[in-house]
């Protein structure tokens, strides 16, 4: 992230459920006031800038109980980056006994949050971290530790790995966190922006869901090397193409503007820490973001979508989802539901320099909509004519809607038998849009991991106990998969699913699915199934066709 710069962080939630779910969206920063200036005037600026976190810069455990004491009094939460937490420390005998010591000296300040360790490691650490996290995690299982990752735009030297996608799965598997965090800083010098910066949301999303670790997105707040100096639309453009991809915490590089940076430009306040020309401005997204984020912490991304030119690595908006927009307007759209099954997307203006107008339409079972204020966190009802309406959007900007749908169905029985219809199964990864003609619904592979999903669904307890489908497949894995979420567990996650054995030799065949068997089916309210017809190997191009899925 940053050469020769130490920092530190706020430690929220776990998704794994090792720790508890923070009810104030966690919206923090790098480099908060140094020594000299860590008094309750500046602690109070922190609050006013509507930080829910406060981030010192090595201070010493002195400073940090008088930080953890000013956070006390002003209601907001820290972290401690102790100089006594480091890897090297592992070289001592009694490292554990000095983790023990700093702990305690901390665990149970009402204001603390949590314990930075390291920034952008490289892989080949993430052995030695793993003992430093878990020890300090088992001293103090309430306040995580917090490890921030390299951007995508790390070589694989830095990384200590091939890809970045095997870095972050290295790091999920051997440290086993509370929070995936990573810094990316995307606003280039000259207007543009790095390739990358949505391939790398695409990443630590997927990982983040896969591993169910809620992810963090460190973004820019100040001109250094080749980075400008941010615009309004470029401050939103980062935080709500953020929110967009599911981050469940939003950071700012830096709070405090770094003497080594300082002759380039000034971050959200000055050196001196007086408020900079970002200060109300990072002042009104913190506050919108904590309003929207006390939404988006209930929620769960199940999909992000562009229009206009898709970025590296991600996906087009297919014809089957919920919300359609104009192909050529430059958007991201976040898909989200809640523990009931209910739907949200977050629609964010793509151009950082313009704003946007443009017509948004719903499907069908689309029966109401409403804009959630960022203000507030009111619903009001958008007027709608036909299913349509018009949306204006700033420089940069998002809106979260809340989609309430008909009744969701409560059996499944899918027989494709009316041409373009999909009977609501969309989302598709690794596969074309889905396309329903003659009988069938066919999906040409693109990629090593096919799935397509079907939500609104409310199957009580026991009334479907086997799900009955009829496919014909081209040469690929002899395996398919099922995976499902219910009321009480929204997430898809490895354990709740099931594979079936599948003849991938161009023919129709009926596969019987036991899905009553397995406990987290068995006695649940399911409300989603993404069907994998393979678990990979198909000829990119080649297509598998649905004739029908039934429960019984």
């Amino acid at each position: 992230m940053r050469p020769a710069i130490q920092a530190c962080l706020l430690m929220f939630a776990s998704g794994a459920g090792l720790f508890a779910q923070p009810s104030e969206f966690p919206i923090f920063y790098w480099h908060g006031p140094p020594p000299a200036f860590n008094t309750l005037e500046q602690w109070q600026r922190v609050k006013e800038c509507n930080f829910a976190v406060a981030g010192p810069t090595y201070y010493t455990p002195e400073d940090n109980r008088k930080l953890l004491g000013f956070c006390r009094q002003l209601g907001i939460r820290a972290i401690v980056s102790d100089p006594q937490l480091n890897r090297e420390m592992l070289g001592r005998q009694d490292w554990r006994d000095v983790v023990g010591r700093v702990v305690a000296g901390y665990a149970s300040e009402p204001a603390l949050y949590g314990y930075y360790l390291i920034d952008e490691p490289n892989a080949d650490l993430f052995p030695d971290l793993a003992l430093l996290h878990g020890e300090v995690q088992r001293r103090d299982p309430k306040h995580p530790p917090f490890i921030n990752l390299f951007p995508t735009y790390a070589s694989p030297a830095q990384l200590g790995a091939p890809t970045y996608a095997e870095y972050v799965e290295r790091f999920l598997t051997t440290v086993t966190p509370g929070i995936l965090g990573y810094d990316h800083y995307a606003l280039m010098k000259g207007g543009g922006i790095r390739a990358d910066y949505f391939e790398n949301l695409e990443i630590i999303r997927e990982h983040g869901l896969r591993f169910n670790v809620p992810a963090w997105n460190t973004i820019l707040s100040i001109p250094h090397y080749g980075y400008r100096d941010p615009s309004e639309g470029d401050m939103r453009w980062q935080a709500y193409t953020s929110l967009a991809y599911g981050m469940k915490g939003i950071g700012w590089f830096t709070y405090w503007t770094i003497k080594e940076f300082e002759n380039e430009g000034v971050a959200i306040v000055s050196s001196n820490g007086q408020p900079a020309r970002l200060f109300p401005i990072v002042r009104d997204i913190n506050s919108e973001v904590r309003v929207l984020g006390r939404m988006l912490l209930r929620l769960t991304s199940t999909g992000v979508f562009h229009t206009g030119g898709v970025p590296v690595g991600c996906r087009r908006l297919g014809s089957d989802a919920l919300v359609q927009v104009p192909q050529e307007a430059p958007l991201v759209l976040g898909f989200f539901r809640d523990e009931g099954g209910g739907d949200f997307v977050m629609i964010v203006n793509r151009d950082y320099t313009k704003p946007v107008e443009y017509a948004i339409s719903f499907r069908s079972h689309v029966v109401s909509v409403a804009e959630v204020d960022a203000t507030d966190g009111t619903l009001k009802a958008l007027a709608l004519s036909n299913r349509r309406a018009r949306l204006k959007l700033r420089p940069g900007d998002g809106k979260l809607l809340q989609l309430t749908t008909s009744r969701p169905l409560t059996a499944i029985n899918f027989q494709f038998n009316t041409d373009g219809d999909v009977e609501g199964w969309g989302h598709p990864h690794s596969l074309s849009d889905p396309n329903v003609k003659e009988g069938v619904l066919a999906m040409t592979f693109s990629g090593s991991d096919p799935f397509i999903s079907r939500g609104n669904l409310r199957l009580a307890s026991g009334t479907v106990t086997k799900i009955r489908v009829r496919m014909k497949l081209p040469p690929c894995n002899p395996a398919g998969q099922i995976f499902w979420s219910t009321a009480d567990e929204p997430n898809l996650a490895d354990d709740k699913h099931l594979d079936f054995p599948v003849r991938p030799d161009g023919a129709f065949h009926e596969y019987e699915i036991p899905v009553g068997t397995h406990p987290k089916w068995h006695g649940k309210t399911v409300t989603l199934i993404r069907f994998d017809p393979t678990t990979g190997g198909a000829t990119p191009g080649s297509q598998v066709e649905i004739d029908y899925l039934r429960g019984e």
